[in-house]
């Protein structure tokens, strides 16, 4: 199979199997495994781990063989390489300051995108066993249990806000757009993995979330489990992911997706 081969229902529905069965064996790996060094990156609160380094590398080696064509994006790497149809885009740990901390809110997130459009996603936190999967027109998933978005009214909705804190220029537009979203939701949460907060708006667990600058290893994932639990997904201010870009991400049921948008847009 190389890069510019179309994926069948078949293929697609066994490779995510597949995928379940690496991301479950990275997970357990992570949960039992301690830290032994911690580095600063560049920007406000960023830090890596050895443990971001493991678990990328047994991920990409695991992976390999599925899709030999494929190419990367990772987070813990440079991605410097011309990008092939189909895309690997991984995030070892999503929510790496939680897992410094033992919050137990940090997820393995793998996504599968062609040509920019994420066709798969596997993203899995193995302190709660909470394994979310979906593949283009086959569903999303909550440890094998079917999920749908709950599309409740805006003033009882819970939002999940990412905060940006790598990037301390958007702190001012944050802080106003969480003022004037506040009296019109029903309240906010913060988890502090964009990766799980998109899940968790995916079952049903909160409403919609959104963050003004992610990664593609930050949402690629679980892009396509909200899309196939019926909630939408895109860039904020634009139409269509592409997941190999940098942007603003904004994901929810439908019914309050306009409203919520308009205050990402003019605050």
């Amino acid at each position: 199979m190389t890069e510019k081969n179309t994926l069948t229902e078949r293929q697609l529905r066994d490779l995510t199997r597949q995928v379940k069965e690496i991301v479950l064996s990275a997970g357990d790996f992570l949960a039992k495994t301690a830290i032994s060094s911690v580095s600063q990156k560049e920007g406000h609160s960023n830090f890596v781990t050895d443990m971001d380094i493991a678990v990328q590398d047994r991920l990409v080696t695991a992976l390999a063989p599925l899709l030999p064509g494929a190419s990367y994006l990772l987070e813990e790497s440079e991605n410097t390489a011309a990008l092939a149809d189909l895309v690997w885009i991984i995030d070892p740990i999503d929510g790496t300051r939680n897992f410094i901390c033992g919050s137990g809110m940090s997820t393995i997130s793998v996504g599968l995108a062609c040509e920019g459009r994420g066709i798969l996603g596997v993203v899995y936190n193995p302190f709660t066993r909470e394994l979310f999967s979906a593949a283009s027109g086959q569903g999303a998933y909550r440890n094998d249990t079917p999920i749908h978005v709950i599309e409740r009214p805006l003033e009882d909705a819970i939002l999940c806000a990412g905060t940006s804190p790598y990037y301390e220029e958007l702190n001012e537009k944050v802080i106003r757009t969480l003022a004037r979203l506040f009296p019109l939701c029903g309240d906010f949460r913060r988890f502090g993995s964009a990766a799980l907060e998109i899940c968790y708006s995916a079952c049903g667990k909160c409403d919609g979330f959104f963050e003004y600058s992610l990664n593609p290893w930050d949402y690629t994932g679980a892009s396509v489990i909200m899309e196939e639990a019926g909630g939408r997904i895109t860039p904020i201010g634009g139409d269509r992911l592409d997941c190999t870009q940098k942007c603003g991400i904004l994901a929810c049921g439908n019914n309050i997706f306009d409203n919520i948008m308009e205050v990402l847009t003019t605050t």
